[in-house]
Formats: structure tokens, C-alpha cells, sequence
């Protein structure tokens, strides 16, 4: 299995509650080498002006995608996610973001501990549609993307990409332990 756990300080509030379930959101991306940019930008080649939370989107079913994404072809994200309510999602963004049929999260937890938040999630290397499947010595793309203060859509602090390697150098290298 792959862990992950992201900490982070509570920032100042106070926006409008956009979300009023879930006070904190947290996404993370997966890429195998395959989608253009994806080991620069990160989780940003999956937002686009035309879709449905942009300014200009004027389809209200678009949602992220990714340029050309297809599952058959290896061309997407493998997508996972948290919610401060106790949801866990596991899907993907090819041809359009879908939140549910991955095999791969095998959990998601989180709480605030004071002014911080921790979220932990537990992965199996492989999985099934939509899921990347990982491998010791390889290397891959990943982002993340912090839903905070009860915002939805378009408002949240995005990474750029970063390498992820299982036992292998990169940005955040995972070992065995």
C-alpha cells in the first residue's frame, strides 16, 4: 500500500460558505506519464475556461477533463479524495471528472487537531479503471488541491505538479518502511 498524509494550518475565514457541509476538501491526482504538462501543472490540466465553474463555462454538465483524456489509452488522472463530512471518493478525470468506481483507496481520514488539519490515505499500488496502477521504481506525476473554508467549484488552493516515486528519486519519494 501507498500512504500518504498532508498537514496543513488552518488559514483565516470568513468567506461565503459555498459548501456548508464539508469545511475542508482535500483532492489528489495521479498521472502516469501520459497527459501533456501533467509533471509541470499538476492537477491544472484538468481545468478548463469552458468548464462548468469557469467564468466563461457555459455547459452546466462540463466538468474537469483532461485535453484528449481517454481511460483506454492511459491519458488521464487517477483521482482521490477526502471530505471533512467523512466522504471518500476514488475516481478519475479523462473525458470528464467521474468521483465514483476506482478500486484503488483503500481509505481516507482526517481531522483538525487545533489550527491544523491532518488527512492520511491509504492506496493499493493497483486497482482498477480509472486507477493508476504503481509500482515499485517508477516514478509519477501527482497534485493536490485544498478545498478550505466551505468553498466549492473553482475556489481552492491548487498545487503544480510534483514526481511521486515508489522507492525510486523524485519530489516525494515513497519507501518501504
Amino acid at each position: 500500500n501507498l500512504y500518504l498524509r498532508f498537514s496543513w494550518k488552518q488559514p483565516a475565514g470568513g468567506a461565503e460558505k459555498m459548501d456548508k457541509d464539508n469545511q475542508v476538501k482535500l483532492a489528489v491526482m495521479f498521472e502516469d506519464n501520459k497527459v501533456e504538462r501533467a509533471n509541470l501543472s499538476g492537477c491544472w490540466e484538468t481545468c478548463h475556461q469552458d468548464a462548468r465553474t469557469m467564468p466563461d463555462g457555459k455547459d452546466d454538465k462540463k466538468t474537469k477533463y483532461v485535453k484528449d483524456g481517454n481511460l483506454g489509452s492511459g491519458k488521464f488522472y487517477d483521482l482521490i479524495q477526502w471530505t471533512s463530512k467523512g466522504a471518500k471518493h476514488d475516481g478519475y478525470v479523462a473525458d470528464k471528472r467521474v468521483m465514483e468506481g476506482g478500486k484503488a483507496l483503500v481509505d481516507a481520514k482526517g481531522e483538525k487537531k487545533g489550527d491544523e488539519w491532518v488527512v492520511t490515505f491509504t492506496r493499493k499500488l493497483a486497482g482498477g479503471e480509472g486507477d493508476i496502477a504503481m509500482a515499485a521504481g517508477k516514478t509519477y506525476n501527482i497534485g493536490f488541491a485544498i478545498h478550505d473554508d466551505h468553498t466549492s467549484g473553482r475556489f481552492h488552493h491548487v498545487s503544480l505538479g510534483y514526481t511521486l516515486g515508489i522507492d525510486a528519486k523524485a519530489d516525494i519519494t515513497a519507501a518501504k518502511q
